[in-house]
């Protein structure tokens, strides 16, 4: 947000805020309590949001799928990261880079169907 911007948000909010001052003025003592809860209500709100974490967002692929490196794939397929260096391409894989050491990416979507397909006790399926 443009420091403009929250400026004149600012300024927007106080004015709403001298609106409800004018009203709590004018407010019956008997109501009072129940105003004090919608104000504790907002204020709940407010700190809550200020000590909310920010969500980080994780690399993705141009479909929006998480693309893992080769530790957490290889955790993800249940097997060591020393196998899958050894036996990356019988996987489906992304190079990532050119040179001596591309970096390997694999999605999740991938590992998924290629689990599918390698599970032990597939049944064979006839071509008839």
């Amino acid at each position: 947000m443009a420091a403009g911007s929250q400026v004149e948000r600012g300024s927007a909010v106080r004015q709403e805020l001298e609106t409800v001052l004018s009203v709590v003025r004018a407010l019956p003592s008997a109501e009072l309590p129940a105003f004090i809860g919608q104000i504790a209500e907002v204020q709940a709100v407010a700190l809550a949001r200020l000590t909310a974490p920010v969500p980080v967002a994780l690399p993705a692929d141009r479909d929006g799928q998480d693309l893992l490196d080769v530790e957490t794939a290889a955790n993800y397929i249940n097997m060591s990261a020393k196998w899958l260096y050894r036996n990356y391409t019988i996987v489906p894989h992304l190079r990532i880079g050119n040179g001596t050491r591309p970096r390997l990416r694999f999605r999740r979507r991938d590992l998924d169907g290629w689990i599918e397909e390698h599970r032990a006790g597939k049944a064979k399926r006839s071509k008839h």
